[in-house]
């Protein structure tokens, strides 16, 4: 599903009234502060196969830091990367977006030194949904980087909101291949079967971008992280088309050892299954009386059947396909709603953290069976 900041931009000026003062982040206790670095990496052995030149990766990179008075003199990220210096030039963004997204506080201590408390720490990929940004995906990052994980947050040339190059040129969002794709109809124009192949090119397209990053990240280990990324103990996940790469990107490069899959349909190319552990998380809508929903639920459970390593479903009540979205709880119009919010944000981060844990970590952790009407857990 394509992401809106049209739509985003409702909500938030709704609370520019509601809500004038800073928001700041209630994330888990973990052991942790957390620094961040950013980078701007232009891949120059990949012409795009459908807008044509270089592709470029805007990567965010959150990361353990120790809790010390040495880390006090960091400067503290913004919520929204770069956001400053673009957003004249962003469809759909005012000056109350702008100031609004500048006052969201974050943890993010810019440049701190990676923590020593242990050897390495695992790596998780992140990519976004169509449109959107890495920077909607903050409270995530955050938190894990807290809890001893190391993220790195991809925005795509055209399939995310805008990248800079090295030479900070901005590129904007161009969904044209989406959106021509979108126009023919099922079945007369192009079948379903069809449709998702042809999607899984530009699938494909993020996924060597996920690729290209962690390349870029073990180039860079040793100066920026102290050799502290452990390239071992990777894993990968998105949201949406992300969630698709993240699946398209395990299958082409075996050192992703797990994925997630935050609501995205999995690529052609994977039907027969992938060969790591596996979840999606998802939204729990009412498949049992509604014929759309159960062909999706069902072929989703088809899929995690054909997965070779184990395989999970997360699916939650109350929420849709963008409530994944961290903007959704500060951008809330009401405290009730801001709860709502961050009730599926925290159960999404739970099962990621978990999930995370046992395949990275090899902590001795289980992912039980649930079936109830606020949460369904299956395990394959």
């Amino acid at each position: 599903m394509k992401f809106s900041i049209t739509n985003l931009k409702i909500s938030l000026l709704l609370i520019v009234v509601l809500i004038p003062f800073s928001l700041s982040h209630s994330l888990v206790n973990g052991e942790y502060n957390v620094g961040t670095k950013s980078f701007r990496w232009t891949d120059s052995s990949r012409i795009d196969p459908y807008y044509s030149g270089y592709r470029i990766v805007n990567v965010q990179v959150w990361y353990p830091v120790d809790v010390s008075e040495n880390n006090n003199n960091c400067k503290r990220s913004g919520y929204y990367n770069n956001i400053e210096s673009v957003w004249k030039e962003l469809p759909g963004w005012s000056e109350e977006d702008q100031m609004l997204v500048l006052n969201i506080k974050t943890n993010g201590l810019i440049n701190a030194p990676i923590s020593d408390q242990k050897i390495s720490f695992p790596l998780l990929i992140f990519s976004p949904t169509l449109g959107g940004n890495t920077s909607l995906y903050t409270y995530y990052a955050e938190a894990l980087a807290q809890l001893g994980f190391v993220v790195a947050g991809v925005n795509h040339l055209y399939e995310s909101e805008f990248v800079l190059n090295e030479e900070s040129k901005l590129f904007i969002s161009d969904l044209s291949f989406h959106d021509s794709l979108k126009l023919l109809e099922i079945p007369s124009q192009i079948t379903a079967e069809e449709y998702r192949r042809v999607k899984g090119v530009r699938q494909k397209v993020l996924a060597e971008d996920m690729i290209f990053t962690l390349n870029k990240l073990a180039e860079v280990n040793s100066q920026e992280f102290k050799n502290k990324m452990d390239l071992n103990r990777v894993g990968v996940w998105g949201h949406s088309i992300g969630g698709a790469a993240a699946i398209y990107a395990s299958i082409l490069d075996d050192r992703f050892k797990a994925v997630i899959d935050i609501d995205g349909t999995p690529p052609t190319l994977a039907l027969d299954g992938i060969e790591v552990p596996f979840m999606f998380i998802e939204d729990l809508p009412d498949y049992k009386n509604h014929d759309g929903y159960m062909k999706q639920y069902i072929r989703r459970n088809e899929f995690c059947k054909n997965v070779k390593g184990d395989a999970y479903r997360v699916l939650i009540s109350g929420a849709d396909h963008n409530s994944f979205l961290d903007i959704n709880y500060y951008g809330a119009e009401s405290e009730p709603d801001k709860q709502e919010a961050l009730s599926v944000i925290n159960e999404t981060l739970k099962y990621i953290t978990l999930f995370f844990n046992i395949y990275l970590n090899k902590e001795n952790l289980d992912i039980e069976e649930l079936n109830t009407n606020k949460l369904e857990v299956v395990k394959f």
